[in-house]
């Protein structure tokens, strides 16, 4: 008997020590946990082993085992002692709860621990749109029609956010782009496969542009620099027309050949 009622304290007093179980950090594919070691008995000595299981669904006395079993779990230290683990392997944006039992070396175990529960974050977004593949559809004298397929938000998928369209005389290339003219009024990105137009105005007649684009997300992600076309702009507005044209009178004056004589040649 008196066995027995060492046993019943031993898991009491272990319930208790491991109730301190609670969530410290997270990341999207983890969760770090911690906790006081309980002992071998009660709260002396120390234990021997621990399960820590984990679930998308409340975990209770009666469903402990069906929980997925965490492998990394230390190994107990002194009663007293805070311990943690990273449970890894989650999925982002998903609740989980946890809990925690001790078992000392004659495989007496504890009872269950407090249940706690943590959502991990999302995955943070890595992904940048796709390159654009931009071409010039009609040229003017002072403004080029530009032309693409949109990309999307994470590659081909979805929809980016922004646009950022420059022009240079020169190629445009990633080392130079922060250089080149920065367009305004660029459209919003549509939807993934989408065909978009913009018009570049403000250009100089008779002058060689070439054009790029970059797209980017709600995250910040910018595409790979798009392909670099170029266009000449026209010429064709005519000299402006002569509107003060005018007919002048000169007046010359006439003397008959009998009215001029040469010199020495005078009548006597």
């Amino acid at each position: 008997m008196a066995f027995s009622h060492l046993r019943a304290l031993t898991i009491s007093i272990a319930l208790l020590a491991v109730a301190s179980a609670a969530a410290a950090q997270t990341t999207p594919t983890s969760i770090q946990l911690s906790w006081t070691a309980p002992g071998d008995d009660g709260t002396q000595g120390t234990a021997s082993q621990y399960d820590l299981r984990y679930s998308t669904s409340t975990i209770t006395a009666a469903n402990f085992a069906n929980a997925a079993r965490f492998n990394g779990t230390p190994t107990p230290s002194a009663s007293g002692t805070t311990q943690t683990a990273t449970v890894t392997g989650l999925n982002p944006s998903t609740t989980y709860f946890f809990a925690i039992k001790s078992a000392d070396d004659m495989d007496n175990w504890s009872a269950m621990s407090n249940v706690v529960t943590k959502a991990t974050p999302a995955a943070p977004d890595l992904s940048p749109p796709g390159a654009l593949a931009i071409s010039v559809s009609v040229v003017g004298d002072t403004n080029v029609t530009l032309g693409w397929t949109s990309s999307g938000d994470d590659g081909t998928t979805g929809t980016a956010t922004s646009y950022d369209i420059r022009r240079s005389a020169n190629p445009i290339t990633d080392a130079n782009w922060s250089s080149a003219t920065t367009v305004s009024g660029e459209p919003a990105p549509a939807a993934s496969g989408t065909a978009q137009t913009y018009v570049v105005r403000g250009l100089t007649r008779e002058t060689t542009y070439y054009f790029a684009m970059k797209a980017a997300d709600e995250a910040g992600n910018v595409s790979a620099l798009s392909n670099v076309p170029s266009a000449t702009t026209n010429d064709t507005m005519a000299p402006s027309t002569i509107s003060n044209l005018s007919a002048n009178f000169f007046w010359m004056a006439w003397h008959s050949a009998s009215a001029v004589r040469p010199r020495g040649t005078e009548a006597h």
